[in-house]
């Protein structure tokens, strides 16, 4: 491993044919996190090559992600939809030099290879005959084509910075194609000659890449260029302990924003899935994973995603984070207008410790700011604390009581109903308990004097009223 320095570089380069996959958004945090500890940097590739499957809003979204996780690059995007001539050139230079050869043969041709391969129980490889016929010298005056790279003969062996030695012997290397028909690169050579323009130094990418990676490395050596360290990060898998997929669950980071997550327990619960930082630590700031993490510390065995720790950790978050800071992201989940800041900060301080998700957060937030006069009673609520002859009479003493004070807060509050409980001899219990469904409308509430001062004296009195109303209920 290089020591620190500003050479060392490292890329994330996402295909933009989808929402960014959590899987893509880990290599993106492996990347960033790798990066800074050693004092290197980070780019950002958008490989949108392939016309047919590339969208440019889906690039768009997985940029906006990666910005909500937290996941700063030093350059890009760089798009290599802007770099085709440079790899129609590069490919040039590898025929011109003998590394790779035209092939006309046709789609027909070669699926009568596969077809005669699998009738004779071989495994299919290209036959090589315009390998041969450019050794020879001979030539076709087709106008469509391919470019093939010249695979070399013997093994391909590396240093993967997580699976430790790696090899490959030469033989399972068909010759592959670097540029199609159209002019278009293959993935291969796109990203072999964009590593190598960009000074890539480590290429850390999903185990799903380990297939490709001798074919990269030959071209690398092609190229007369040194090759990049690699680190194949392991497969993250659903609870059903296959590869992660819709049907066990979101895969995307953005529908886990949607969900109501927060960037940074994301982030934190993604650098959990195959690296650990030691003991128990689980809650981890930024700072403190770039100190401790390092690739050759990631685990060789495929991580399970477990959405109930995720949103287990996102409580965690939500009950230590300042209100000020889940504001932001709190916005787009509140279905009812604030009319007052600082009332709703003081609002989350109340419940933050209630919710796991944004969303639950919200719908604890919006009884407070509601029309008192929407307020819905809970039935069991009701039939628990709103019973007894005396209910009305315990209530209307309370309106009473908080419509005298002098000074509205949490000791005024609870003093007045306090004097009242022991005057009557009674537990505070039985004014507390109505009082709480008169303002929130059920039987669970943070405490009850806090909840009075987050409404405000008018907001108080005014759900009294209506309860006293409109009692008895059912």
């Amino acid at each position: 491993m290089r020591e620190i320095n500003d050479r060392m570089k490292l890329r994330f380069a996402p295909s933009p044919t989808g929402y960014l996959h959590v899987g893509g958004a880990r290599t993106a945090i492996f990347n960033l996190l790798h990066a800074r500890r050693y004092g290197g940097t980070m780019l950002l590739r958008i490989e949108d090559t392939d016309a047919e499957r590339s969208r440019q809003h889906h690039a768009e979204q997985i940029v906006a992600s990666l910005e909500w996780l937290g996941v700063a690059w030093d350059e890009g995007p760089i798009y290599q939809s802007d770099r085709i001539d440079r790899y129609r050139q590069r490919a040039i230079e590898l025929v011109e030099r003998g590394g790779a050869y035209r092939c006309h043969c046709t789609v027909e041709e070669l699926e009568r290879e596969r077809e005669e391969a699998e009738k004779d129980g071989r495994s299919y490889r290209y036959s090589g005959k315009c390998r041969s016929a450019a050794d020879r010298g001979e030539s076709r005056e087709e106008e469509r084509f391919v470019v093939r790279f010249r695979v070399p003969p013997g093994p391909v062996d590396f240093d993967d910075l997580i699976r430790g030695p790696v090899h490959f012997e030469g033989e399972t290397i068909d010759d592959f194609v670097v540029l199609r028909s159209d002019g278009h690169p293959t993935y291969h050579l796109s990203v072999v000659v964009d590593d190598i323009d960009m000074g890539i130094t480590i290429v850390a990418r999903g185990d799903d890449h380990l297939s490709n990676t001798p074919k990269h490395i030959l071209l690398f050596r092609a190229f007369g260029a040194e090759p990049p360290q690699f680190a194949h990060l392991p497969l993250i898998l659903g609870s059903d302990r296959k590869r992660l997929s819709k049907r066990t669950g979101a895969t995307s980071a953005e529908e886990y924003r949607e969900m109501g997550i927060l960037p940074d327990a994301l982030f934190n619960f993604l650098l959990l899935l195959g690296w650990s930082p030691g003991g128990d630590r689980e809650i981890l700031t930024r700072e403190e994973a770039i100190e401790a993490f390092d690739l050759r510390d990631v685990h060789k065995a495929p991580a399970v995603f477990d959405a109930d720790k995720l949103v287990w950790m996102n409580g965690q978050y939500l009950s230590r984070k300042p209100p000020e800071e889940i504001v932001p992201h709190l916005e787009p989940f509140l279905t009812v207008a604030i009319d007052d800041g600082e009332r709703l900060l003081r609002v989350i301080r109340l419940n933050q410790a209630r919710g796991r998700t944004l969303r639950d957060l919200a719908e604890l937030i919006a009884p407070y700011f509601v029309d008192d006069e929407t307020i819905a009673y809970d039935d069991e609520a009701v039939k628990k604390h709103l019973k007894g002859a005396d209910v009305t009479r315990r209530l209307d003493a309370l309106l009473e009581a908080f419509s005298a004070l002098g000074e509205w807060n949490e000791a005024a509050a609870e003093a007045a109903l306090r004097k009242l409980a022991e005057g009557e001899g009674v537990s505070a219990a039985k004014y507390i308990h109505p009082l709480r469904v008169a303002l929130m409308g059920v039987g669970n509430s943070p405490p009850i004097f806090d909840v009075m001062i987050a409404l405000g004296r008018e907001r108080t009195l005014r759900r009294l009223r209506r309860l006293l109303e409109q009692l008895p209920l059912g």
